[in-house]
């Protein structure tokens, strides 16, 4: 047996687990055709079937996905739930992405009013007082650019609200509906803070992350080994989710999903991400085909 198929059937003996916290019944998988979750489905519908056959697959249109990704969600999921709110709608409320999760949740309680002392210190200061006295820098702070314009008051309305909206509040509800848990892909090898907060197959809320040690090369191989589909677009893009969002321009991302949209899709999602987009300085002047030559270089 090679380390594919001891981590398959060690992931079988992590899904047995269910059994004792309410049954395979009392799960879904929480389907978004990326990579991640859809290995999982993989390993539930065909690797595993009928095992665990009570385990429902759910996804969520987003308004805001690849069609590719879209089409994949429509064509496998057993439920399809639709967010209350649009995302022009999240828009006009709360703001938009653009810097990062974690910053924009800094400067939303900013430009709502907060001036909490944990918030000052990581915005105006950036440092704390350590237990010994000293300060130290903040290891959660603005960058430089984010911190003069909203100081300034020339930061447009930034939140990370969209996020929220379309998925996490529209998987809360139907949770809340059903009494049924999560069955989330994600893994720590995706970003440092996920590394620390996924350690376990359960959360404190009994959501099952049975993926959280799985790195990309194991899951590299899984998917050659048995030849599961992979979405064209991940020959141009790492990770999928909402089409052009701002949090992708870190890795570049940003500007290849939008020479890979149509042009429906491209003059709205820079309608919606503009201010933003102004703010990072994101353009598109590219096609695909761009991409493509300088993947073959």
């Amino acid at each position: 047996m090679d380390e594919v198929d001891f981590y398959l059937e060690d992931l079988k003996s992590k899904f047995r687990k269910l059994k004792n916290v309410g049954g395979y019944s009392k799960y879904y998988l929480s389907y978004s055709g990326g990579k991640d979750s859809h290995l999982l489905y993989w390993f539930i519908k065909e690797y595993s079937y009928p095992e665990f056959k009570d385990i429902e697959i759910v996804g969520i249109n987003t308004y805001m996905e690849h069609h590719e990704i879209l089409n994949r969600i429509l064509k496998n999921s057993d439920v399809i739930l639709m967010p209350k709110m649009k995302p022009f709608e999240i828009k006009e409320k709360y703001g938009i992405p653009c810097f990062s999760k974690v910053q924009d949740d800094f400067i939303d309680r900013w430009q709502k009013g907060c001036r909490s002392k944990s918030l000052v210190d990581r915005i105006e200061r950036q440092t704390f007082i350590g237990k010994d006295g000293k300060e130290r820098p903040h290891k959660f702070k603005l960058n430089s650019k984010a911190r003069n314009l909203l100081l300034s008051g020339k930061l447009h309305r930034v939140s990370p609200k969209c996020c929220f909206y379309l998925k996490k509040k529209t998987a809360h509800d139907y949770e809340k509906k059903t009494g049924r848990r999560a069955i989330l892909g994600v893994r720590g090898d995706e970003s440092i803070m996920r590394k620390e907060q996924y350690k376990s197959c359960f959360t404190k809320t009994l959501k099952f992350t049975p993926l959280h040690d799985l790195t990309d090369e194991l899951l590299n191989k899984i998917y050659s080994k048995y030849n599961i589909e992979i979405p064209s677009v991940y020959q141009h893009i790492e990770r999928t989710g909402c089409m052009g969002c701002p949090y992708g321009s870190h890795y570049g991302d940003t500007e290849k999903e939008l020479a890979l949209l149509n042009d429906n899709q491209r003059k709205f999602v820079m309608e919606y991400f503009k201010e933003s987009y102004e703010v990072l300085g994101i353009h598109n002047q590219t096609t695909i085909f761009d991409f493509i030559g300088s993947d073959k270089e």
